[in-house]
């Protein structure tokens, strides 16, 4: 499950144990509890525990309608950032194989603003199958253009 899958489904839970909370008076209608851990390691349990524990500011095991108000809104600007680098991506891949080919790979703004300095295609392949899908991608912006968003065509 993506990032934003899990964040997606946190705040699924989370507005459904809200409208929840609203028809039960006991609970204060301010904060949502951690879920609980149940299932294994790296399933979609873990990824709603992980987001979250990255939502969680305080660590005090409760999310404040603060913290739930800017964890949507980093969710929603990540939801657009990736928007943006996989459009970006699309027109890259000029022969629509999902992936990109050392030639493409020479095209990209960032590559070519970097000159004789471009790290090579390799340093981003993490299944050494010669060419970059779009995880890959992203990883090479994000070393590339560690500011992203500035000036660069290759980024958001």
């Amino acid at each position: 499950m993506s990032r934003a899958a899990s964040a997606c489904a946190l705040a699924a839970l989370l507005l459904a144990g809200a409208a929840q909370a609203q028809t039960a008076p006991a609970k204060p209608a301010t904060t949502a509890a951690r879920p609980a851990a149940a299932a294994p390691a790296g399933g979609p349990q873990a990824q709603i525990e992980k987001t979250f524990d990255a939502w969680d500011r305080n660590h005090d095991g409760v999310l404040s309608r603060e913290e739930f108000r800017a964890g949507w809104i980093q969710l929603q600007r990540s939801l657009v950032l990736e928007a943006r680098l996989r459009q970006r991506f699309n027109a890259l891949d000029a022969d629509h194989s999902g992936a990109l080919e050392p030639a493409e790979y020479a095209t990209i703004e960032l590559v070519k603003r970097a000159g004789k300095d471009a790290p090579p295609l390799a340093r981003f392949d993490a299944n050494k199958d010669g060419k970059l899908e779009f995880v890959e991608y992203v990883q090479l912006v994000q070393a590339l253009a560690p500011q992203a968003g500035k000036d660069a065509k290759d980024t958001p």
